[in-house]
């Protein structure tokens, strides 16, 4: 893996935690309206940052190959 992808799965491993963090708040409070949003929002981007986590493993595997 280049230090370039290197930086960037370590990037997103950040934000993961910060949406963790989030979210653990959010589990614990009350539910309002804008809240349950924010909190649809995180699991979007979760979602999505493991995508891009697996793209970029992928693509290592795809490099160590060639």
């Amino acid at each position: 893996m280049s230090s370039s992808q290197s930086e960037q799965v370590l990037t997103l491993l950040k934000e993961l935690s910060l949406l963790k963090k989030l979210d653990s708040g959010y589990e614990a409070g009350s539910k309002t309206g804008n809240e349950r949003t924010a909190h649809q929002l995180r699991q979007e981007r979760h979602r999505e940052i493991t995508e891009e986590i697996k793209a970029l493993a992928e693509q290592k595997k795809n490099d160590e190959q060639s």
